[in-house]
């Protein structure tokens, strides 16, 4: 597998995360909610946010068990799951996704996004026109003293 088609460390991470809150996709499923939205609110809030818990599983409220070797199976079994098949599935998930996504509220979200950097970069300009102010007024006056 060539480098440009292995997946960020956050699209892997989220992946994880859907496995063990396999109720996501059955609202993905039924529509009443986009994976990508999903995504949004999962990199804002965490994964410990209280949110998730309808989401999970009945098999993940039992008290996790810290032994070697429920970890090694966990491990085996996602190893397994990075299967083609599955990726594949993936990326018919996520080509699903760009169909359904709505081109004018993304560009409503970028020209938001857009005006809050201008308004940034203007604030940052505004902080380095008074610092160049204040070093020309300290240089334009070579012999100045102060008395202590």
């Amino acid at each position: 597998m060539e480098s440009s088609h292995e997946l960020h460390p956050s699209v892997k991470d989220f992946k994880a995360f859907v496995r063990e809150h396999p109720m996501i996709m059955n609202d993905v499923r039924l529509g009443q909610k986009s994976l990508q939205s999903f995504y949004e609110e999962w990199s804002i809030l965490g994964s410990d946010h209280s949110q998730w818990q309808p989401y999970k599983s009945p098999e993940s409220y039992e008290e996790p068990i810290h032994d070697e070797t429920k970890t090694q199976q966990q491990a085996n079994e996602s190893s397994q799951q990075t299967d083609p098949s599955t990726a594949s599935e993936f990326m018919g998930q996520i080509m699903g996704m760009v169909k359904k996504m709505n081109v004018q509220d993304l560009q409503n979200h970028l020209a938001q996004f857009s005006s809050v950097l201008g308004n940034v970069q203007t604030l940052i300009q505004g902080f380095q026109r008074t610092e160049d102010q204040e070093q020309r007024s300290s240089s334009d006056q070579p012999f100045s003293f102060r008395r202590d």
